[in-house]
């Protein structure tokens, strides 16, 4: 579908304009998200909360755009029905709504003047971002106009069908009368708003007085805005009283509100409403407010659209890894850890269970892969072997190896109705820096790999094989027979990997691999047994956890399609407790990569 933009005699053809709704509305999300987390990190503000928060807002901000375009009595039958059942949007319920997330949000969490100050800029602008959105996709029209700058729409808009069914155009008739690009002037009146706003906010006495200020002028520019747009592109009733709409006395209504408080709570009250502290609680409230976002999110899910949950999602995973890190690192959480990360995984089942899940019918395609592998490892060598009293002894030597891999892969996937056959190589390439801790000596080598593989999964059985070749190196202790150490391990050029499993994936499995890790499980991660989960959605989800038998340490690692194209991996390992008598002590790894999906065909 297109439309025609006719400006100063210049005309614009768009296609596919509800892509660019949705590219809008998400890009205003992700302009709030970085500017909050910039200006977070600048003020350091524990960035757990601040994802916390960020969550909350977004998704109250898309449920009151939902709910407010429905009867409250419809609400239930709404969370109930599929997203296509009640699909308007309105601006004004997404604002108050997400202001009521930003309050909840500050109470918990604490966050004082600046970050409210913030919000009360940003929230324009970012509405502001998605009027360009409707602008394209031709919701909330303009009447009818002569002037210079003007938008006609084609058929199946709603500018189209409500003109014709009115009998203003006839129904050969290609694209719509001109009308005024009314989402334009609000786009610019929001930026007006917004920068009005950022220049003001410092001459208010009170916390919470830069947002009044911005809702009063959002409200006064809805009253005027309304004149420009065509009452039959509103969601809401067409009731007139003295020659205007409803809706247009209830924005001069609420922007009369929203003065009067303003002058009362600015001159008038002696006291704080929205009080500011130390920007965090206690980290077990975290969690608490971890499983109440994910009971929201579970109860909606059916109401919002895939844009609009990812725009939520966003900031919601994040937030549920930075929680996990703090579950795995503070000491005082340590005797509590099992049963929190019982709460973490409630987020992941919601996750789960709000992506569509609808399995296109798929039996060959293509897959590259993208990522990298970071950490680093101890090991001790011994060597220079001496004949003792209880047999042969030898000196040791202590080493701590940093590494740091990217790489790429291609694979072909052939799915039959019980079983996945891959076939695919990989490529990956980095450095290893070694440092004798012993000696206090440093070096570092390049290393490399070229990866030929092949794996069959079954419903219940699985396996698979291939080798590494190139310049390798593995993580393990060393005796060597020299009387002078040369390096802290030695040099491989080809290792195998292998793979087997034991289970149905889709819903619980074991299995054990030695190699087989995208980009690469060498030289420290390749020994490895876990058990995981899909969550009954399909083999391309898996939650799991297992252990490192090489480096006697635990991981946990996620997996997800997000959509049918695109997917992701991400794994954790947790600090190894091997003994050196040196400070220099081993951190965490990690491991993630991205891949996608194309050539899809049946065969």
């Amino acid at each position: 579908m297109a439309y025609l933009i006719n400006a100063l005699n210049m005309d614009m053809t768009i296609d596919h304009p509800r892509f660019y709704f949705k590219l809008f509305y998400v890009l205003a999300f992700v302009f709030i998200y970085l500017m909050v987390i910039y200006k977070s990190v600048k003020r350091g503000y524990h960035l757990r909360s601040v994802l916390l928060m960020l969550t909350t807002i977004s998704l109250f901000t898309v449920l009151g755009s939902r709910l407010f375009t429905i009867p409250v009595g419809d609400w239930l039958t709404a969370i109930q029905s599929p997203v296509t059942t009640f699909n308007n949007r309105s601006a004004v319920g997404g604002l108050l709504f997400g202001l009521m997330g930003l309050i909840i949000s500050q109470r918990v969490f604490g966050f004082n003047r600046p970050m409210l100050d913030l919000y009360a800029w940003l929230g324009p602008i970012a509405l502001g971002i998605i009027k360009f959105g409707c602008l394209f996709n031709g919701c909330c029209y303009g009447v009818p106009t002569h002037a210079l700058w003007t938008v006609k729409y084609p058929v199946g808009t709603h500018a189209h069908f409500n003109q014709w069914a009115e009998g203003l155009i006839e129904p050969d008739m290609a694209m719509s009368l001109a009308v005024h690009p009314v989402q334009l002037y609000e786009s610019l009146a929001l930026f007006f708003i917004g920068y009005m706003v950022f220049k003001t906010h410092k001459y208010w006495r009170k916390n919470f007085t830069a947002i009044l200020s911005g809702l009063t002028l959002f409200f006064v520019m809805r009253f005027f805005i309304e004149f420009f747009r065509d009452p039959n592109g509103s969601q809401f009733n067409n009731v007139y009283y003295f020659g205007l709409r409803w809706y247009q006395w209830s924005m001069l209504l609420y922007s009369l509100i929203a003065a009067l408080l303003l002058l009362i709570y600015e001159k008038y009250l002696k006291i704080e409403l929205v009080k500011g502290r130390q920007n965090t609680p206690f980290l077990h409230a975290d969690f608490i407010y971890i499983i109440l976002i994910s009971l929201g999110l579970y109860t909606f899910k059916e109401l919002l659209s895939v844009y609009e949950l990812t725009v939520i999602w966003i900031k919601f995973l994040p937030a549920i890894v930075l929680s996990a890190y703090y579950l795995y690192t503070d000491q005082r959480l340590k005797a509590y850890r099992w049963v929190t990360s019982i709460v973490l995984l409630m987020p992941v089942y919601v996750f789960a269970q709000s992506i569509p899940n609808h399995k296109p019918v798929i039996k060959q395609y293509h897959r590259v892969d993208l990522g990298g592998s970071f950490g680093d490892f101890s090991n001790e060598v011994r060597y220079n072997p001496q004949a003792g009293e209880c047999g042969t002894t030898y000196d040791s030597q202590y080493f701590k190896q940093t590494y740091s891999i990217v790489g790429g892969g291609y694979s072909f996937v052939t799915e039959k109705e019980k079983s996945r056959i891959t076939y695919g190589a990989n490529l990956s390439a980095g450095t290893i820096k070694s440092h004798n801790l012993s000696a206090n000596i440093k070096e570092s080598d390049f290393i490399y790999a070229v990866n030929p593989y092949f794996k069959v999964d079954g419903k219940w059985l699985g396996g698979g094989g291939g080798f590494q070749l190139g310049n390798l190196r593995l993580n393990k202790d060393e005796t060597i027979d020299e009387s002078n150490i040369g390096d802290a391990s030695k040099t491989y050029t080809i290792l195998p990997e292998f793979y087997v499993r034991l289970g149905p994936k889709k819903y619980f499995d074991i299995d054990y691999n030695y190699g087989f890790m995208y980009p690469t499980a060498f030289p420290t991660l390749y020994s490895r047994a876990s058990a995981g989960t899909g969550f009954g959605i399909s083999d391309n989800y898996s939650l799991r956890y297992g252990y490192i038998l090489n480096l006697d340490t635990s991981f946990i690692s996620a997996e997800a399609l997000i959509t049918e194209q695109f997917g992701i991996n991400i794994m954790y390992i947790f600090k190894e407790d091997f003994y050196i008598p040196f400070d220099d002590k081993t951190s965490s790894k990690v491991v993630f990569s991205l891949n996608y999906r194309f050539g899809h065909k049946t065969k």
